[in-house]
């Protein structure tokens, strides 16, 4: 069966796209507060993992109507779930690797298809501003996965207060960096050092000042059609 026939997703139904759309930006709103205030407590760890777990969720709902992406998504999801409870009672680089990698995968496949949902010609919606904004958030999600990975897999890539970072670092710290990366600020207090980081970096900043320019001119543009369908 079709999932956009699935009556619970459609627009009248109980996760319709406005809510499916609310449900994303709030859990991972959520998250990023969340992370630096309790990550240090093993109760808060594990708060952190089962509020991805919502995340994900969330994000794999928000595909519903593409029926392709939307199964392909759910074992990568499933993956991703499982790598994440595990990493965390057995924290060898290895699965520590392996979970930062399926994380990215899932949060940039995402990302493409909700990047390309908003590219469809459509009716300015409330439910596009709250995906509009939920993607930029996503993509910084992604790139923390990223870092995460790959500071794992050539340890001292970035280095904070000019100590290179090695083993397993707090989430809250490349969430940070890479917020801040993604909006141009870079204060400067976590640097990457090695070719791939400073290259990663590069790429995650061109992608946030492209995406502000390509989703507010799309937003703008079917705000302008919805006033033109309403004169």
């Amino acid at each position: 069966m079709p999932i956009n026939s699935i009556r619970i997703f459609s627009d009248t139904g109980f996760l319709n796209r406005e809510r499916r759309s609310k449900f994303l930006l709030i859990s991972i709103v959520v998250f990023f507060v969340m992370a630096p205030l309790i990550e240090d407590r093993e109760v808060g760890a594990l708060a952190l993992i089962f509020n991805l777990y919502v995340t994900l969720v969330a994000s794999t709902m928000e595909l519903a109507e593409n029926r392709i992406v939307f199964w392909s998504a759910i074992p990568i999801a499933v993956c991703s779930m499982f790598l994440l409870l595990f990493s965390h009672f057995h924290p060898t680089p290895a699965i520590l690797i392996a979970n930062g990698i399926v994380l990215s995968l899932f949060f940039l496949l995402v990302s493409v298809s909700l990047f390309a949902y908003l590219g469809q010609s459509a009716m300015y919606t409330n439910s596009r501003l709250y995906i509009s904004v939920s993607l930029y958030l996503l993509l910084g999600l992604t790139w923390f996965a990223i870092y995460h990975a790959v500071n794992l897999i050539s340890p001292g890539s970035f280095t904070e207060g000019g100590v290179p970072i090695t083993g397993k670092a707090h989430w809250s710290t490349f969430l940070y960096f890479s917020l801040t990366t993604l909006t141009t600020l870079g204060y400067g207090d976590i640097l990457a050092v090695k070719p791939a980081a400073r290259m990663l970096a590069v790429l995650e900043a061109v992608a946030g000042v492209l995406y502000i320019a390509i989703t507010v001119s799309r937003l703008v543009s079917a705000a302008k059609e919805k006033a033109n369908e309403k004169d």
